[in-house]
């Protein structure tokens, strides 16, 4: 028998997705041919159907198959390919100057003196007529004192000059450029108040801006009865979507307690709520006609919440698994659930393909797949009649089968893995339950003067306990193991290595258990090769650092700091740079850190050969065989023979003309770091490809970094 007969939409998934991420992978390298691969699709849909009358012989049906599974694959590709901004004829990335009319797609982010709004380009005025225009771009738009208030779906015309938005990311840190990206957002813009005006279209996206207007009265519900400060930060996320009143710290206890999908609407609450509409319409379940009825209340009710909390992956994604149960109940069908995720998924990824490359997306994906797969066997570990004992273990079963399906993402993205993980769902899973359902009750009766007071007070002191509970949890000890650092392969490995002992314990064949070894090894021996490498090698990163030079140099496990912060508490003076700097040292198997400051000129004591090959002689440094001289003012008078240098860096927007720092230094390569102005970074970029000498400027590229 087929093993995949009873899951027929499952195999639909693996060609697809590899359709998508061929295109996101070759995306750059192969030209843009859209009517030649659409050409391919029609011709193996064509050729797919025509095989199975031509073939007689049933031996023969895997050709079927594989054109079938061809067609699919070409059918992600050009999915991904056709929903790629910068494929488009009208892309605003082709004419980036001029005036615009652009549409508000996400509520805007509103601050005294600017607005933060995503902005799609529909129209470009091109001498006398208006033309189509595409893409995203995120903008900052100055703001005059009472200006009308802008929302979802509003229209703009804005004078504008889009610049396109590059990785100047530092390595091992958030890519916001890569996530703007993947979320089709090609493009920025800052522009002051006289340069743009709300104009008086219609708006776009009635049930959106609908959605987003009932969440703001919600949220004033909350406000009228007086939820505030985290109370109300955490209400807002968890009801309705809202984290912008989310601040650092809270943030961090949720994370490093690994309750940090509380905070995201995810599936757990669109559930929870499907179960609380589910009990209310049991009525309609006496007839056809109330079970239809029922079903269409229930579709429009999750997917206006979907869209009242943002649309987030996590909510499409349940949103669409709910809503296959819900139409398949009132047909009295009860689909697969492997169908439904696989459904589900194909549905949401030929909307939006690149969601493929969203970490929330994937995550809650693997968590619901960990828990339908794992969640049964790890269950039936222990077993008890006692009903306590029972329901605590099948909230820890649920919690350790999410945590082994998303392990080895969580450690690839976020670095980090929340010892007492069963702990905080101990309290989470029901502390949540309760908080949701005190915090719809406080928005239907939130008007009732005294009532709504009461039940608000509920809902506070629910959101304290949580709250104080997980900050306990963060504060034990060895809560949180920091600094795991995994390639992609690694991670690839460790999946095979989690489905190997599994698949061993559940079904004890011995190829699993020779699997889960060579896949073992191979994860060992990918570690211990990048041990190796760091040993063998010493390396040089000057930082795209907030207002600070900031240059790091390691050898083996040692590593030294310089910047020039004005304040020697603490060594680097910006918190957010001093967690850079730790993040890139974790991921390079860093222990000893010595920081120094670059205003003083002396070599200090520390700085020595022994501890990491640097020498330092003023402006003059010279790491490994690499000679560095640093460019802070004009070039001194004394300096008069030339001397040449491998890097020389540009620091504090010297006054210089850089041809004569060439004539003087001949430099191997230019490095503009983090605190010269971008007047003058354009420039010497500009002057540099002029002379012909190799230029970076941290700022606009990135990081620098030089491995010896």
């Amino acid at each position: 028998m087929n093993s995949w007969r009873p899951y027929p939409l499952l195999r639909l998934v693996f060609p697809f997705a590899a359709g998508i991420i061929g295109e996101v992978i070759l995306a750059g390298y192969v030209p843009d041919h859209s009517f030649l691969v659409a050409a391919l699709l029609a011709v193996l849909f064509i050729v797919s159907l025509v095989l199975p009358l031509v073939l007689s012989n049933f031996r023969l049906g895997w050709i079927t198959g594989l054109v079938f599974n061809l067609f699919l694959v070409t059918a992600g590709y050009q999915v991904a390919n056709c929903h790629r901004p910068e494929n488009a004829a009208d892309f605003l990335g082709r004419h980036p100057d001029g005036f615009f009319i652009a549409t508000i797609t996400e509520p805007p982010t509103v601050s005294l003196s600017a607005v933060k709004a995503v902005l799609r380009a529909r129209f470009r005025h091109d001498s006398a007529r208006w033309v189509s225009a595409g893409g995203y771009a995120v903008c900052y738009l100055a703001v005059k004192r009472h200006a009308v208030p802008l929302q979802f779906g509003d229209h703009i015309l804005v004078h504008a000059g889009f610049a396109a938005i590059t990785d100047n990311s530092n390595p091992h840190t958030f890519n916001y450029p890569r996530y703007l990206k993947n979320k089709g957002i090609s493009h920025r813009l800052y522009t002051e108040s006289w340069c743009w005006q709300k104009i008086g279209l219609e708006p776009d996206g009635i049930v959106r801006r609908m959605a987003f207007m009932v969440r703001d009265r919600l949220l004033n519900i909350l406000r009228a009865n007086h939820v505030e400060g985290r109370e109300f930060a955490v209400a807002a996320a968890l009801l309705l979507g809202y984290v912008d009143e989310l601040d650092p710290e809270l943030r961090n206890d949720y994370a490093a307690t690994g309750a940090m999908h509380v905070l995201s609407v995810s599936g757990m609450h669109v559930g929870i709520i499907y179960v609380f509409l589910e009990f209310l319409l049991g009525f309609l379940n006496k007839s056809r006609p109330g079970r239809l009825f029922k079903a269409i209340l229930l579709l429009a009710f999750i997917w206006f919440y979907a869209m009242l909390t943002g649309l987030s992956p996590c909510v499409l994604r349940s949103a669409a698994m709910l809503s296959l149960p819900i139409i398949g109940k009132a047909m009295n069908r009860s689909p697969n659930m492997y169908n439904i995720i696989a459904a589900s998924l194909v549905f949401i990824l030929a909307m939006d393909p690149f969601l493929i490359l969203d970490v929330g997306f994937q995550l809650s994906y693997l968590a619901v797949t960990g828990i339908i797969i794992l969640y049964k066997p790890i269950y039936d570990w222990y077993v008890t009649s006692s009903w306590l004992p029972d329901k605590i273990w099948s909230i820890l079963a649920v919690s350790i089968a999410a945590q082994v399906a998303t392990l080895p993402i969580t450690l690839y993205t976020f670095h980090q893995f929340p010892n007492y993980f069963m702990l905080t769902n101990l309290f989470v899973v029901p502390l949540s339950s309760f908080i949701i359902y005190a915090g719809i009750f406080v928005l239907v009766v939130g008007n009732i003067a005294v009532v709504g007071l009461l039940s608000a007070k509920v809902l506070i002191f629910l959101i304290w306990l949580l709250n104080s509970a997980l900050h306990f949890i963060e504060q034990l000890p060895f809560s949180t193991i920091r600094g795991i650092f995994i390639s992609t392969p690694e991670m690839l490995l460790l999946y095979v290595v989690i489905a190997a002992l599994f698949l061993f314990i559940i079904l004890r064949r011995i190829s699993y258990l020779y699997l889960f070894l060579l896949a073992a090894i191979a994860f060992s021996s990918l570690i211990l090769e990048a041990r190796v490498d760091r040993l063998n090698s010493s390396r040089l990163i000057i930082f795209n650092a907030s207002r600070e030079a900031l240059y790091a140099f390691s050898s083996h496990d040692n590593a030294i700091v310089l910047y020039n912060g004005q304040t020697r508490n603490g060594g680097v003076a910006l918190k957010p740079n001093h967690s850079m700097v730790l993040a890139d040292m974790n991921a390079h198997g860093v222990k000893y850190l010595r920081e120094f400051r670059l205003g003083l000129r002396e070599r200090p004591a520390e700085m020595a050969k022994d501890f990491v090959p640097v020498i330092a002689a003023g402006d003059f440094m010279q790491f490994a065989s690499c000679r560095i001289r640093i460019l802070e003012s004009t070039i001194p008078k004394r300096i008069r023979s030339s001397v040449k240098v491998d890097l020389l860096i540009l620091s504090g927007s010297p006054g210089i003309e850089l041809a004569n720092a060439v004539k003087l230094f001949h430099p191997g390569q230019i490095i503009i770091d983090a605190t010269n102005s971008r007047y003058k970074t354009m420039r010497w970029l500009a002057e540099a490809t002029r002379l012909g000498v190799k230029c970076h400027a941290v700022t606009l590229q990135g990081a620098y970094e030089k491995e010896f």
